[in-house]
């Protein structure tokens, strides 16, 4: 063998000797840290009853090795806080962050990249979303398997009343998003670099309601000096209850600012409801607040007659003619006097022809919801009149006939075309008289309407259920 040959060999001896030292010095080992977390802060997966966090036992989390980002897992018992995995033998100390992030990075100043405040989080009762819970800890040389956690942010508590769809926090500025974490000697702070938002919804993980009760919002801590709104959509996706705050208002590191409690009456806050479903606000009329059943609603009407799509055109169109307790005419289509009936009803609007003569509403009782044409077409909380509020209607003193009738209230009017009725297969007293429908009762085949003519108006009239009469939608909104 040549010299040449040996040195060759010796060469390559050597690098391999030296690689496989680099391998020994770079292997990940078993590990396990002993984490803990802010005391009674509030800010992680899980509340007790005082307010303090506890770990789950899902929990996962970031560690930053200096080889890269090891994921570890709570293992045994909760409260012992051991979380185990795999990292580099040979580092001295840790950076950790969690929840468990999947791509972030520890840059070489320290701050952890890649960390993201999700935009949408899980409404959990008496809790909050665990994935929002940002913490971060480092460890010494001293202790470097110790991780003692520093919550990165803050907790907004709402309690509502009532079952809603989503919570929806906005602001101004940026409240989630994805960025960085700083760990700030103690105090962590976030800063978002990438899909900034200035919403955090609160919803289902299925997308369902979820009950009434407390639920907390987790955010960044902040200062948004031109205030926040908050919005809460009821269980019927169309009734959203808004509260706007135009104050400065400061979240503050690993504290808790509590809401307080949402209801759908007004206590205290700006407040606004929403619930017009197809309806656009400039089709509303607010006929200012009356007392229903004990009870101060404001009467929203809508401007027009109702239609088997929507609203009519104008507030002089008559809309389509619906027998009570139909959520449909039983027509395709009318010009003039002359309707196109739809399969099964040749008879027009006759004798035993309405739904509510199917054994359901036997005797004198108001049909339901699902099967109100207000609620059904337009969505929201539309509803056919009540024969209570065409009687409150009745009741005020400005009102009277001009080519329909006129109730003037709350600076504003409502108008109401003489549309007449549909007996069999023909409009009767069109231009003379109107015959509006109440979800009421009044007997087993009658119910209540709102009757006016030239010189009268009158809501204790009652009508054939099976006649076809024009709707005018109105929904309610409670009010102190």
């Amino acid at each position: 063998m040549s010299i040449a040959m040996l040195m060759s060999m010796a060469s390559c001896s050597s690098s391999d000797d030296a690689v496989e030292e680099i391998k020994e010095e770079s292997k990940l080992v078993p590990m396990t840290f002993t984490a803990t977390q802010e005391s009674n802060a509030g800010t992680r997966a899980a509340l007790n009853g005082s307010n303090s966090a506890i770990w789950q036992t899902s929990d996962k989390i970031s560690v930053f090795d200096g080889q890269g980002n090891q994921e570890f897992t709570l293992t045994g018992d909760v409260a012992d806080g051991k979380f185990s995995g795999t990292a580099s033998s040979t580092a001295t100390s840790f950076t950790a962050v969690y929840p468990y992030t999947d791509g972030a990075q520890l840059e070489s100043d320290g701050i952890v990249n890649g960390i993201t405040l999700p935009a949408v989080q899980t409404a959990t009762a008496s809790s909050f979303d665990p994935k929002a819970a940002l913490m971060m800890a480092v460890s010494t040389p001293e202790n470097k398997n110790q991780l003692d956690f520093k919550n990165a942010v803050s907790l907004v508590k709402v309690t509502t009343e009532f079952a809603c769809k989503k919570i929806v926090l906005s602001a101004n500025e940026d409240i989630a998003g994805t960025g960085t974490l700083n760990y700030n000697i103690d105090a962590p702070s976030i800063s978002f670099t990438s899909n900034q938002s200035k919403t955090i919804t609160l919803k289902s993980a299925t997308g369902e309601s979820f009950d009434a009760g407390t639920y907390y919002i987790v955010v960044p801590p902040t200062t948004l000096s031109n205030g926040f709104s908050i919005s809460f959509t009821a269980s019927d996706e169309y009734c959203v209850y808004t509260r706007t705050n135009t104050q400065s208002n400061t979240f503050n590191r690993s504290k808790i600012k509590d809401f307080g409690t949402f209801k759908k009456k007004d206590n205290g806050w700006e407040w606004s409801h929403t619930s017009r479903g197809k309806v656009d606000a400039s089709q509303e009329v607010d006929m200012g607040v009356f007392n229903i059943g004990g009870t101060n609603y404001r009467l929203i009407f809508t401007k027009s007659n109702l239609t088997a799509t929507g609203l009519a055109a104008s507030e002089s169109a008559y809309g389509d003619y619906f027998a009570w307790g139909a959520t449909e005419p039983w027509y395709s289509s009318i010009s003039g006097s002359t309707f196109s009936w739809k399969a099964g009803h040749d008879s027009g609007y006759a004798s035993g022809t309405a739904p509510t003569f199917n054994g359901k509403y036997d005797g004198i009782k108001d049909f339901e919801m699902a099967d109100d044409p207000a609620r059904q077409i337009l969505g929201g909380d539309w509803q056919i009149p009540t024969q209570a509020i065409w009687q409150a209607l009745v009741g005020i003193s400005t009102k009277g006939w001009d080519s329909g009738y006129k109730f003037t209230n709350n600076s504003q009017t409502l108008f109401l075309p003489v549309a007449g009725y549909v007996f069999g297969k023909y409009l009767r007293n069109v231009g003379s008289q109107g015959r509006y429908l109440s979800g009421t009762a009044y007997s087993s085949y009658d119910a209540y309407c709102l009757y006016f003519k030239s010189g009268e108006v009158n809501a204790q009239k009652n009508h054939d259920r099976d006649y076809g009469c024009p709707v005018r939608p109105v929904r309610l909104v409670a009010v102190d």
